[in-house]
């Protein structure tokens, strides 16, 4: 999903759109070795729909009502299905146009996929993927504080724009091993992928220096003052990597699950700002960067299971070999960077019964260096590494009811944070994130229909070294909780959710109270309340019409986060109440 693996982790460019989702995986412990760098506390995967065994064509439109003529559209088309006895395929396309809740909020998002299946033999096959993911949307941006209180769906940033496209290719080689002797089942899989992207930030710029009546404002980013100049930041990447990958499954009195592959991945990304001076309309290039990365990636895992597999024990490795080359085009200058980490992981799980299990893992992880972090001349960042710990209990007494409990920790070293004194990214050194999860579902026998959810997390963060030790973390709220209660009323699905997030720091230096410029202090705790209804009108055969109807933020709570990156001098505010009506036909 990044825009590259290795150099640039960010996602302005995010190439998903939920209709063409089909589920969200979430892989911890010691399998999590297969997927890097970026895995701290694991992966977070995202699988598009698959390829329907029968032909099926699916027609949904969703609209969401923000008031003032202010909706989004939401039109998802998807035709596939078998063509021959070996070959299959599926056609999707998802559009978003419209407005959400904000002034200067235009949306305009294309996402296209084609994916094709050849099954060549019982033992092969040959799978494709071709996306192109087009975005153009405004931006409304921050909030002076005066403004916010006044109309917070306004916006200052009239200049502010956002527009992006990326096309996709990946092609997997699956063959099914066969006629083993001594391995049960075996898979080989041979991956290539390549992504070609760009996107441009288009926004306002406060110029301190050109401020001649001493009134600008004191933050280039500052909404009480007409901006001196315009910004642009054109992005290139081209992205390309092959990977092959091998399951084997022995069977015996010592079960042995083994992942084990290689990954190579090249990037070349291309990194400019330019800024037009608004008077003069002459327009200059302060930065004009270039990073080259070859990253080499060594992997494997064996899950071993004892005792009819009620014990399982899952050492995993993953080696990273990264060349990164950071050129700054402008001012001549090279820097070379070699990173290699030996990144270890273990996992072991206990099944006491059917209904109890308890596991613990721990993992280490890697992030590397950005191409946008590294802004100075001859600034060196060191990698950031993080140990990840966890250990938990599920208890499942019945199909349709469960308890979780898991605690955590997550060690940093060189964490990469953005200081705001020095305007620049910085290693704080070593921090700190621990805490407990809970999480419950119940389903009464008594009212079967009714499906209650709770979940609760307490999160203790602690910068333990550089000129804030003793702080907690930016964006951490220390007490998060969500609820639901899932209704089956006579065939309509009917929820109600729930979540709260307590308050948090916006910057290093846990400032409480809002600086002028808005670019820190303590944000606000909220709660949302959303509520849902969703039924099948008619079906017959495989032809289906669904409809459905939401209420987000019910009670229509207000709250808001810090600007960010194009605009982070202010306050954001986050979506109040709406409407979303969906209607969809499957044949």
């Amino acid at each position: 999903m990044t825009l590259a693996p290795y150099g640039h982790t960010g996602q302005s460019l995010f190439p998903a759109s939920l209709q063409m989702i089909d589920r969200i995986d979430v892989v911890r412990g010691g399998a999590a070795v297969q997927y890097g760098p970026n895995n701290v506390g694991g992966v977070i995967n995202l699988i598009s729909k698959p390829i329907p065994e029968q032909w099926q064509t699916s027609i949904n439109e969703r609209i969401t009502f923000s008031g003032d003529n202010n909706n989004l559209y939401d039109t998802y088309i998807s035709t596939g299905g078998a063509v021959t006895d070996n070959f299959s395929l599926r056609f999707s396309a998802n559009i978003l146009t419209g407005e959400s809740f904000r002034e200067h909020s235009d949306t305009d998002v294309q996402n296209w996929m084609l994916q094709t299946a050849w099954y060549i033999n019982d033992s092969d096959t040959l799978e494709t993927t071709v996306q192109y993911y087009n975005a153009e949307t405004e931006l409304p941006g921050a909030l002076n504080t005066q403004a916010y209180e006044d109309d917070r769906n306004q916006s200052l940033r009239p200049n502010d724009e956002f527009a992006a496209d990326t096309t996709r290719v990946s092609i997997k080689y699956n063959h099914v091993l066969s006629d083993l002797s001594i391995i049960d089942y075996g898979v080989v899989d041979v991956i290539a992928f390549g992504n070609l992207s760009k996107r441009n930030f288009q926004w306002d710029f406060y110029n301190s220096s050109k401020d001649t009546d001493g009134d600008l404002g004191n933050h280039w980013g500052d909404t009480t003052q007409d901006p001196t100049d315009l910004r642009t930041s054109p992005r290139e990447f081209k992205v390309y990597g092959l990977e092959t990958k091998t399951n084997l499954y022995i069977d015996g009195k010592i079960t042995q699950d083994w992942i084990a592959g290689v990954r190579y991945v090249n990037e070349d990304i291309s990194y400019k700002l330019n800024q037009t001076d608004n008077i003069t309309g002459m327009t200059t290039t302060p930065r004009d960067w270039h990073m080259d990365t070859h990253a080499m990636a060594y992997y494997a895992s064996n899950k071993l299971g004892f005792l009819n597999d009620s014990l399982t024990f899952t050492p995993g490795v993953r080696v990273e070999d990264v060349r990164m080359t950071f050129t700054n085009i402008g001012s001549n200058y090279e820097q070379d960077n070699h990173i290699t980490e030996f990144l270890p992981s273990f996992t072991v799980g206990y099944e006491f019964s059917e209904q109890w299990f308890t596991y613990a893992n721990a993992q280490k992880s890697l992030r590397t260096p950005q191409i946008s972090q590294l802004w100075p001349k001859g600034q060196t960042l060191e990698s950031e590494l993080s140990w990840n710990y966890e250990a938990g209990m599920r208890f499942t007494p019945t199909t349709s009811s469960n308890l979780n409990l898991a605690l955590y920790r997550i060690d940093f070293e060189n964490k990469i944070q953005y200081s705001r004194p020095v305007s620049q990214f910085i290693n704080v050194g070593k921090t700190r994130n621990q805490g407990v999860e809970f999480e419950g579902t119940f389903t009464p026998m008594v009212l079967p229909e009714l499906t209650l959810r709770g979940a609760y997390n307490y999160l203790d963060t602690e910068q333990l070294e550089g000129a804030f030790a003793g702080n907690e973390l930016p964006y951490a709220s220390k007490h998060q909780v969500s609820a639901s209660a899932l209704y089956d009323l006579n065939g309509i699905d009917l929820g109600l959710m729930a979540y709260y997030y307590s308050k948090s720091f916006s910057d290093l230096a846990n400032i409480v109270k809002e600086n002028d410029s808005g670019t820190a202090g303590q944000l606000p705790s909220y709660t949302v309340v959303n509520l849902t209804m969703a039924t099948e009108l008619y079906r017959q055969g495989n032809k289906a019409l669904t409809l459905g109807f939401a209420i987000n933020n019910l009670f229509d709570n207000e709250y808001y986060f810090r600007g960010l990156d194009v605009s982070p001098a202010g306050r954001v505010a986050a979506p109040g109440r709406s409407y979303t009506l969906d209607l969809g036909y499957t044949f």
